[in-house]
C-alpha cells in the first residue's frame, strides 16, 4: 500500500511537469525528490545528512550556467529538507515547519538582486504579451457563445462584449501586468517551492512507512503558528517597501508577501481552532471558510494576515477556554 501511495503521489506531480516547458519542468521531481531524500537522511543520520544539500550546492555551483535560476532551487529546498529532518520529533507546533522554508526565501529574495533581474522580467512579460493576441481571440469566441457570454460579462465587468472591449481589457491587463511582475515573479516561486516542499514531506512520510521506519509527526492545521521572529520578516519587507529605494522594492515585496500569507494562514487557523473547540464538525468548517473565501476573498485574506499578525501578541488559542471548563451561574 506504501509503495502505491509513492507511485501515485510521484504521478499526481509528473502531470504538471509535463505540461512545463523548459528546464524548471525539472523541479516538480526534483524538489519533492531532494526534500525526502534530505529529511529521512538528517532524521536518521543527524549531521551527516547535511552533507546533501551541501554537495547539492557545490554541485550547481560548479555546473550551473550564468544566470540560471532554476537549478538553485534544489540546494535551498535541500537544506530545508534537511532542516526538517533535524528538527523532526522536537517540532511542537505546525508553525515551526514553516520557518523552515527560510533558505527557500532567502534564494527568492536574492534573485530580486541578481544582476539581470530586469531584463528576465522583461522576457518573461514580451512571451507574455505574445500570447496576448490569441487571449483576446479566446474571449471574443467564448464572448460569441451563448452558453459562455455570461461568464466573460461577468470577468471582464461590462453589460455587453464585443472586439473593442475585449482589446481594450487585454491592453489594460497587459501594462498592469508589467509593473506586477517584478514584484510578483519572486513571491509565485516561492509559492511554488512551499508546495513542492510539502509534496515532498508527504512523500518522505511514505517512504519512511516503505521502510519501516518510525512514522513522521503529524500536526492538525488548527495549531498552525509561526514563530514570533516571523514578524521581523513581515516587518522589515515594509521597511524596504517605505526606503527610497526602488531597487529594493521587489525584495520588500517578497518578504512582505511571503511572511503575510504565513499570517494569513496563522489566521486561518485560529478561526479553525477556535471553532473546533465549540463543537463544530470540521467538514463545516471547511466549507463556510471556502463560502467566505469566494464571496469576499480580498477582505477574507486582509482580515485573516491582520487576525494571525495580532496573535503574535495575543496569543488567541492559548487564551481560549475550552467548553467543557466554562462555569455558567
Amino acid at each position: 500500500m506504501a509503495s502505491l501511495r509513492v507511485l501515485a503521489l510521484l504521478l499526481t506531480l509528473a502531470v504538471p511537469a509535463l505540461l512545463t516547458s523548459g528546464p524548471w519542468a525539472l523541479l516538480w521531481l526534483a524538489v519533492p525528490g531532494v526534500v525526502a531524500g534530505t529529511l529521512l537522511a538528517a532524521w536518521r543520520f543527524g549531521l551527516w545528512g547535511g552533507l546533501v544539500p551541501v554537495a547539492l550546492l557545490a554541485g550547481v555551483a560548479a555546473v550551473a550556467a550564468p544566470g540560471a535560476w532554476w537549478p538553485w532551487w534544489a540546494p535551498a529546498t535541500a537544506l530545508t529538507g534537511a532542516w526538517m529532518g533535524w528538527r523532526e520529533e522536537r517540532t511542537t507546533f505546525a508553525g515551526g515547519r514553516a520557518w523552515m522554508l527560510f533558505p527557500v526565501l532567502v534564494l527568492a529574495v536574492v534573485l530580486t538582486l541578481m544582476p539581470g533581474y530586469t531584463g528576465r522580467i522583461e522576457r518573461i512579460d514580451h512571451g507574455l504579451r505574445a500570447q496576448d493576441p490569441g487571449v483576446a481571440r479566446g474571449l471574443i469566441d467564448m464572448a460569441a457563445d451563448p452558453s459562455s457570454n455570461w461568464m466573460v460579462k461577468a470577468w471582464l465587468q461590462v453589460p455587453e462584449v464585443n472586439e473593442a472591449i475585449v482589446h481594450q481589457w487585454v491592453g489594460a491587463w497587459a501594462e498592469a501586468r508589467r509593473k506586477l511582475l517584478p514584484n510578483m515573479i519572486p513571491t509565485l516561486i516561492f509559492a511554488w517551492m512551499a508546495m513542492l516542499v510539502v509534496a515532498g514531506r508527504a512523500l518522505a512520510g511514505r517512504l519512511a512507512v516503505l521502510f519501516r521506519w518510525p512514522a513522521l509527526t503529524r500536526m492538525r492545521f488548527g495549531e498552525w503558528r509561526l514563530p514570533d521572529p516571523a514578524i521581523w520578516t513581515f516587518l522589515g519587507g515594509m521597511a524596504l517597501l517605505l526606503a527610497p529605494l526602488p531597487a529594493m522594492m521587489p525584495a520588500g515585496w517578497t518578504l512582505l508577501l511571503n511572511s503575510g500569507l504565513g499570517f494569513c494562514f496563522q489566521g486561518i487557523a485560529i478561526v479553525e481552532s477556535l471553532l473546533l473547540a465549540r463543537g463544530i464538525p470540521l467538514p463545516v468548517v471547511v466549507l463556510t471558510l471556502t463560502f467566505v473565501f469566494l464571496v469576499a476573498w480580498p477582505l477574507f485574506v486582509v482580515t485573516a494576515a491582520a487576525l494571525g499578525l495580532s496573535d503574535v501578541w495575543l496569543d488567541y488559542r492559548r487564551l481560549e477556554s475550552h467548553p467543557e471548563e466554562d462555569v455558567r451561574p
